[in-house]
């Protein structure tokens, strides 16, 4: 049975699964300056399809070096691969990949169903599909990671804060204050974004990823949430799945 092979090249780090249909059988994650760990999973001569998703321009040193070590061609999700989405997206050249392909992972998490698909990383991203299979679109709002940063960078006495730590409704001090303003900040944006949409979309689901997921999702209030770290990756094998129907 081929299996395929689905890359993610994010802004700091790459992620790579292997999956046989639907299931992961493997999964690495590395950085571009070692990209090791995804060098050895390409050593299955059963790998029948791959497909990349990139946010950066390093997605290039990615594809030099796996192109020679793969048995098949490696595609790059654009604009002008098929979805099993419609896009209403006014410019669907500048949507940017990972979105997407988080979406139709989404999708087919939910067939069917309304959804808020939240990609927390280092931009929050919070995209809409309805249940007729649409992708509307989204809004796109800073990381956790970049609302701590700039509160440093962009002040003379804040201090730089960790994400990781107590996270009080009311600061206590001024390194709980700043990592309660970044954490409940993006907690506070995505709970209202998602409360308006139930007003317009029936049983909206949320489904949320990145690296700040487990955190976020902690403080997430209204209905549950669903936490899929993998939801691009199967997102991208569920496009190359969708082509090869």
């Amino acid at each position: 049975m081929n299996r395929h092979l689905c890359i993610d090249c994010g802004n700091t780090q790459v992620k790579a699964a292997l999956f046989s249909d639907d299931v992961i059988v493997s999964r690495v994650q590395a950085g571009y300056d070692d990209l090791s760990p995804l060098i050895g999973m390409l050593q299955d001569s059963s790998i029948g399809a791959a497909l990349l998703s990139s946010t950066t321009h390093r997605s290039e040193e990615v594809l030099a070096a796996v192109r020679p070590l793969l048995p098949c061609r490696i595609e790059e999700l654009t604009h002008e691969t098929a979805l099993p989405l419609s896009i209403a997206y006014r410019t669907p050249t500048t949507l940017g990949r990972d979105r997407i392909a988080a979406a139709v992972g989404a999708w087919e998490m939910f067939p069917g169903c309304n959804l808020l698909v939240v990609d927390a990383g280092t931009c929050v991203t919070m995209d809409v599909v309805t249940g007729d299979g649409t992708y509307l679109g989204g809004n796109i709002a800073p990381g956790v990671d970049m609302r701590l940063r700039a509160m440093h960078e962009f002040t003379s006495k804040l201090p730089q804060v960790d994400a990781r730590g107590e996270v009080p409704l009311v600061g206590y001090d001024t390194e709980t204050a700043i990592r309660a303003g970044a954490v409940l900040g993006a907690v506070n944006e995505i709970d209202g974004m998602a409360q308006k949409l139930r007003a317009m979309l029936r049983q909206l689901k949320v489904i949320v990823t990145g690296g700040a997921a487990t955190l976020l999702s902690e403080y997430l209030g209204g209905e549950s949430c669903t936490v899929e770290p993998d939801l691009v990756l199967r997102g991208l094998n569920a496009i190359i799945m969708f082509n090869e129907e």
